[in-house]
C-alpha cells in the first residue's frame, strides 16, 4: 500500500475496492503503516477507490477512535454519496475530488511567495499555489474570506477549489477585465493614481474600523505572530527570542480586522471599487500589522519579487507608500509622517525576523538572509524598535 509522510501528515493512498474480502488485510497493513507514523495527522487519499462497504466503513471507524481526527480527499462522487448516505461525513472531514483546470495560454495577472494568479477568461481569475502550500492552508483562506465578507469588507469569494495539474488553486469570480490596484495605478499613464490611493486608503481604514466578535471565528494575527517567534527558536537564540517576544506584546489589543498582508498586488480595482483578495492571513488586531507589511515593502522595494508582487517599480511603490499615508491620516505635515514612518519601519524589521516562518516554504538560503538581516537591523536597535512600539498606546489609529 502506498502511502506519504510530509509536514507531520500521514497519508494513505486507497485503491480499488474495500469491502468483506479484503478489508482485514487492509486494516492490517494500514495499522502498521499508523504505528511506524505515530505523531502524524492521518489522511486516507480516496482518489483511485472505487468503492467502500459497509466494513470498509467500520475500518475506517476503528482509526477514528485511536487516531481522532481523520480526512478523506479526493472522493468521487459515487463514493462521496455512500460516506454522505451513512451519515459518516458528520464524522469525517470528507473532501469531494477536485476537478482539473488548465492554465495553458492563460495569462499571469499576479503573483507571491506562496501562489500566483491567471485570468482563465473575462469574469474568471485562478489562483495557483505552490506546490509545498498544503490543502488545509487553502480551504482556511477561503473560510477567512467569507468571515471577512460577513464582517462587512468586500472581499472576492471563491467558488470552487480545483487542481491544475499536480496544484491546487482557487477560482474566483470578477467583474470583467479587473486590474489589481498597482496595475491601475499605473494605467494611462497614472491618470487615476489619486483617485484610486483615496479608495484604497478609504478600504484599509474600513478595515480597520471594523471590529469583530468572537462568533465570527477569525484568528488573533497578534497571537499568530507570537507562534511565529516561538518557531523561530530554531534560528534566533534565547535572548534573541525574549526580544521579538517583547515587541509583539507591546502591540495595544484590539478586536478590528487586519489583512496582513494588504498592499497593490492583493486588492482589486473594479467598476471604480477596491475588492480585496488574499485573505490567508486575515484576522482581528491592531492596525500596526498591516502598516508593518506596507513599511517592509517599501524597505525591500529594489527586490524583483516584491515588485512583481506588487505590480508596481521601485519608484512607483515609495510613492504608493507615501500617498497610502497621506490619504489614510489625511495630513501632508511631513514631520507627522516621518515619525509614523518611524515606528511602522520599526515593526518591518520585526516582520522580516519572522519572515521564514510566516513564509515556511522559501528555500533555507533566504530564511538565513532574513536572519543575518535581523542580527543588523533589528536587534542592536531593540531600544529604539521597543521605544517606537511604546508610541502605540497614544497613536490615533
Amino acid at each position: 500500500m502506498e502511502f506519504n509522510v510530509s509536514n507531520k501528515q500521514l497519508t494513505i493512498f486507497l485503491d480499488g475496492r474495500i469491502d468483506s474480502n479484503n478489508v482485514a488485510a487492509i486494516e492490517k497493513e494500514v495499522a502498521a503503516i499508523a504505528a511506524d507514523n505515530p505523531d502524524c495527522e492521518l489522511i486516507f487519499d480516496a482518489d483511485a477507490l472505487i468503492y467502500i462497504s459497509s466494513a470498509g466503513l467500520r475500518f475506517l471507524m476503528k482509526f477514528r477512535k485511536s487516531r481522532g481526527k481523520i480526512t478523506v480527499t479526493n472522493v468521487s462522487k459515487e463514493v462521496f454519496d455512500i460516506f454522505d448516505m451513512t451519515g459518516f461525513t458528520k464524522l469525517f472531514d470528507v473532501q469531494k475530488k477536485l476537478r482539473n483546470v488548465s492554465i495553458d495560454g492563460c495569462a499571469e495577472v499576479g503573483s507571491g511567495l506562496s501562489s500566483k494568479v491567471y485570468r482563465i477568461d473575462a469574469d474568471t481569475i485562478i489562483k495557483v499555489y505552490d506546490k509545498k502550500v498544503p490543502y488545509y492552508k487553502i480551504t482556511r483562506e477561503i473560510d477567512l474570506a467569507k468571515k471577512a465578507f460577513l464582517a462587512g469588507i468586500p472581499t472576492a469569494i471563491s467558488y470552487d477549489i480545483v487542481r491544475c495539474g499536480e496544484n491546487y488553486g482557487v477560482v474566483f469570480e470578477m467583474i470583467a477585465n479587473a486590474k489589481n490596484v498597482g496595475e491601475s495605478l499605473v494605467a494611462d499613464g497614472g491618470a487615476n493614481f489619486d483617485v484610486i490611493m483615496k479608495k484604497f486608503a478609504a478600504m484599509l481604514k474600513l478595515m480597520h474600523q471594523t471590529e469583530v466578535s468572537d462568533d465570527y471565528g477569525l484568528p488573533s494575527i497578534k497571537g499568530t505572530w507570537l507562534d511565529w517567534a516561538e518557531g523561530m527558536k530554531q534560528f534566533y537564540t534565547a535572548d534573541e527570542f525574549k526580544q521579538l517576544e517583547r515587541m509583539i506584546l507591546a502591540v495595544p489589543d484590539r478586536k478590528t480586522i487586519v489583512h496582513c498582508d494588504f498592499h497593490s498586488g492583493n486588492t482589486m480595482y473594479q467598476a471604480g471599487e477596491i475588492v480585496v483578495i488574499d485573505m490567508a492571513d486575515v484576522g482581528y488586531a491592531h492596525p500596526i500589522f498591516d502598516f508593518a507589511a506596507g513599511s517592509f515593502h517599501n524597505m525591500v522595494r529594489n527586490q524583483s519579487n516584491v515588485q512583481r508582487a506588487l505590480s508596481l517599480s521601485a519608484d512607483n511603490i515609495a510613492r504608493y507608500w507615501d500617498a497610502l499615508l497621506v490619504n489614510y491620516f489625511e495630513t501632508n505635515d511631513t514631520t507627522k509622517l516621518d515619525a509614523l514612518k518611524e515606528i511602522f519601519l520599526a515593526f518591518a524589521y520585526l516582520r522580516a525576523a519572522l519572515f521564514p516562518m510566516k513564509h515556511v516554504q522559501i528555500p533555507d538560503e533566504s530564511k538565513q538572509n532574513y536572519v543575518a538581516s535581523a542580527r543588523k537591523n533589528f536587534f542592536p536597535n531593540i531600544d529604539w524598535a521597543l521605544k517606537q512600539a511604546a508610541q502605540l498606546q497614544s497613536l490615533e489609529l
